[in-house]
């Protein structure tokens, strides 16, 4: 019986330590940053947006929950309440837009940014949400700013 204690405790506590050490490391993990993510597709506002408009089932398909560099045209630049930017890319004489939630951690770059201006963004396709009266729109979130 002493034999198998002397076995059997120090296989209890390493698995013990080793599970602590995993269940830390997975609590204090940062998300991945879009601006090393690797790509997935690299496209521009006009053919994301009419991928979408032409046929929205298999663009869900090809687009969603993948990570997406667009480049495009500012139209606008915002801040809610909570201090988060959300920068709106498209031409002007559309209402279709690409919305684009920016990563906290890209604040000071989205601040700087001017409508008219363009810019290339990084992030992961939430989806499309089409409405022929006020325009349509693709989503982007944890979005980084990469160009000026």
């Amino acid at each position: 019986m002493q034999k198998k204690l002397k076995i059997i405790v120090p296989l209890v506590l390493l698995a013990a330590a080793l599970g602590g050490w995993y269940a830390y490391t997975a609590y204090n993990r940062k998300p991945l940053s879009m601006e090393n993510a690797p790509v997935d597709f690299v496209t521009n506002t006009a053919t994301l947006l009419g991928d979408f408009e032409e046929n929205e089932t298999k663009a869900n398909q090809r687009y969603w929950d993948r990570v997406v560099e667009v480049e495009g045209a500012i139209r606008a630049v915002s801040k809610d309440k909570m201090g988060l930017y959300t920068v709106t890319l498209g031409d002007d004489g559309s209402l279709s837009s690409v919305l684009c939630s920016v990563d906290s951690t890209f604040s000071e770059q989205a601040s700087s940014l001017e409508p008219g201006g363009n810019v290339t963004v990084r992030g992961v396709c939430t989806g499309f949400m089409a409405d022929p009266l006020l325009g349509s729109d693709v989503t982007l979130v944890r979005c980084a700013i990469l160009k000026k």
